[in-house]
């Protein structure tokens, strides 16, 4: 198993964001976290990330435990964390911003493969990577955000609220990127409001409701759920 969580609770001062969850990814995996604003989803994947630290609980991956390391020995570790709200860094070139994302790295000709890898997922990019990014549209930047966070050569991508503001044409764009992005052998975490985007993406899905796991499964099943289908897919 690439990522165990075993029983973790996350407080914010006197607050329960997390109440005793346990999620597991394996290698190559793509799973879906979903459930109202609030639940946890977003807490999940700063704890992960090393963001946040748990309060108990246990976090390990790829054999080792995470739950206590900073954010940058996470990221050396294998571990790439694309936030909410495509934070860019806008006065940088594109080319720039996803350079930063191999800051962890010293091996500069696979940095150069792996950007003109960036390249061919994103072409809109390649066009204009001297650019400002503050010049891209809201898809753009979060194209450079999803490329940057794949520059680090991750064996784990975090995802959250990535179709958040865009445009139809360009959800769907990024969503076809990510199912790629997973055949390459990227285990993918998806935090998605849009859970029916999530579910169809997704192999596995788990449903948090106020810091819990209410429910999990395949992400087939949950689509057919009535609970799922009432509460997150207004059918």
């Amino acid at each position: 198993m690439l990522l165990e969580i075993k029983d973790m609770h996350v407080h914010y001062g006197n607050v329960a964001a997390l109440k005793g969850i346990s999620i597991e990814v394996g290698e190559g995996d793509f799973v879906t976290l979903i459930g109202s604003n609030g639940a946890g989803k977003s807490t999940t994947l700063r704890a992960i990330s090393g963001l946040d630290h748990p309060s108990a609980g246990v976090i390990v991956f790829d054999g080792k435990r995470i739950e206590q390391m900073s954010p940058d020995k996470i990221l050396k570790l294998g571990i790439a964390h694309v936030p909410e709200g495509r934070r860019v860094f806008k006065d940088l070139s594109v080319k720039e911003n996803l350079l930063l994302g191999a800051f962890v790295r010293n091996d500069e000709e696979e940095i150069k493969k792996d950007l003109e890898a960036i390249f061919l997922h994103f072409p809109i990019l390649q066009g204009r990577k001297n650019q400002s990014a503050r010049t891209m549209s809201g898809g753009e930047q979060q194209m450079i955000a999803i490329g940057r966070a794949l520059m680090s050569r991750p064996k784990l991508l975090l995802l959250d609220e990535p179709s958040l503001g865009l445009a139809p044409v360009i959800v769907q764009e990024i969503s076809r990127i990510l199912v790629d992005i997973n055949k390459q052998g990227v285990s993918i975490v998806l935090v998605e409001q849009n859970a029916e985007l999530a579910l169809e993406l997704a192999q596995h899905g788990y449903v948090l409701e106020t810091g819990t796991i209410a429910l999990d499964g395949e992400a087939k099943s949950l689509m057919d759920n009535d609970h799922v289908r009432k509460a997150y897919l207004g059918i």
